[in-house]
C-alpha cells in the first residue's frame, strides 16, 4: 500500500477576522453553549438537566418556593432563571 500524496497545509481564511473560529478570552461567558463537544452535538432548543445539590439559608429556600409558586412554575425552573440572568461578562 503507498502511503497518501502530501496535503497542502491549511490556511488563514482571507475573512478570519470576520468569521472567527473561537471567541475572544472577553467573550467567553459561563453557561455559553458550544463550549464542549457534547453541547455541540446535542438539541441546540434544549439544554440538558443535570442535578445541583447546594445547601442555603431556609429562609431563602422559602423565599424561592414562594417566587416559583407566584409565577406558578417549578423551583428548579426559578432557580435557572436566576444563575442564567447572572452569566459573568
Amino acid at each position: 500500500m503507498t502511503p497518501p500524496a502530501a496535503r497542502p497545509p491549511l490556511q488563514k481564511a482571507s475573512d478570519a477576522e470576520v468569521h472567527p473560529t473561537a471567541p475572544a478570552a472577553d467573550e467567553v461567558r459561563f453557561g455559553r453553549r458550544g463550549l464542549s463537544t457534547a453541547d455541540s452535538v446535542g438539541s441546540p432548543d434544549k439544554d440538558k438537566l443535570v442535578d445541583f445539590a447546594v445547601r442555603i439559608p431556609k429562609s431563602l429556600r422559602k423565599a424561592v418556593r414562594a417566587e416559583a409558586e407566584r409565577r406558578g412554575r417549578s423551583v428548579d425552573e426559578v432557580v435557572a432563571d436566576a444563575l442564567r440572568d447572572r452569566t459573568i461578562h
